[in-house]
């Protein structure tokens, strides 16, 4: 569907900026005496700036040239930073999987990345999801059978709080799910689409920054909430008969969230892509469920 690119168009339209001008090898450049309003940012194109930029610079896969100054941050990944002696960087400047070459240190008030530890610890963390590729060894199976580990953990010891901290709540989203079975699957699947089209450009501007670099942790953190009480409404709807929907955590339900949150654990530590997709995929219908009950302050009639 068209709305569905609007995420895209938005964010190609932040990264390409209008009052720069352009080089003829396609470098992007700030000229001297000339002032940059704003945040600066560019996919896979060099920047060089001669004049100023009052907010950050930031470039995918792009080398960064610095000769006159720059109120904010510079950020480049997996590219190449340069600062001339004469610049002036008023933030700070990483440099993840490149390299710096800084002329003078006095020219950065913050501090300076470099990318070699950045990069190492990436490229880690790209094998550890590449499960079975040409590049992986036993550490990065002992990588993903921890990870298993630690997420099955997580996901059981959360689901059972999310029960035993708000066991009327999630009674009434266990009941719509029972009586709403295809409407709170369609609802959830619907939520989870929205959600994977739209945190990606989130994300990306707030990876221009460093200060932004953080919260995209807090961000993808609060993003897995309301599917962990999706999976715990799942979980209480195995284990639970809607006649005694509103009581406590029950044998058979302490079960279903064990069972789910192992399946999750194992394919996590087969393939952390697929375990991911799977956790998405267990807990959509009771993430409609609660949408549905408006988490968990209505609940349907039963007859």
């Amino acid at each position: 569907m068209k709305w569905r690119i609007v995420p895209i168009i938005l964010l190609i339209y932040l990264l390409v900026p209008g009052a720069a001008a352009q080089s003829g090898d396609g470098k992007l450049v700030i000229p001297a005496g000339e002032t940059y309003t704003g945040n600066l940012a560019t996919a896979t194109r060099a920047i060089r700036v001669e004049g100023a930029v009052t907010g950050d610079v930031t470039s995918w896969s792009g080398d960064i040239e610095i000769v006159g100054s720059v109120g904010g941050d510079v950020v480049s990944y997996s590219g190449q930073v340069t600062i001339k002696s004469n610049a002036h960087v008023g933030g700070h400047v990483m440099a993840l999987g490149g390299t710096l070459e800084l002329d003078d240190s006095k020219a950065v008030s913050g501090q300076t990345l470099v990318g070699g530890e950045g990069s190492a610890a990436l490229a880690s963390v790209f094998d550890l999801f590449m499960a079975g590729g040409p590049g992986s060894d036993n550490d990065a199976a002992v990588g993903r059978v921890l990870l298993g580990m630690v997420l099955g953990v997580f996901l059981a010891a959360f689901c059972f709080l999310c029960i035993a901290f708000w066991p009327v709540r999630t009674a009434a989203t266990s009941l719509m799910l029972r009586r709403l079975p295809v409407q709170s699957l369609l609802l959830g699947l619907l939520s989870t689409m929205l959600l994977a089209l739209a945190l990606p450009p989130l994300i990306a501007l707030l990876a221009a920054t460093l200060i932004g670099l953080p919260l995209i942790v807090v961000l993808l953190a609060l993003a897995q909430a309301p599917y962990v009480l999706g999976l715990a409404t799942l979980a209480r709807t195995a284990g639970v008969q809607p006649r005694r929907a509103t009581a406590g955590p029950e044998r058979r339900t302490l079960l279903a969230g064990v069972i789910l949150a192992l399946l999750v654990a194992i394919s996590a530590a087969l393939a952390p892509l697929w375990g991911l997709a799977l956790f998405y995929l267990l807990a959509s219908p009771g993430l409609g469920a609660a949408l549905l009950s408006r988490g968990g302050l209505f609940a349907p009639a039963t007859s």
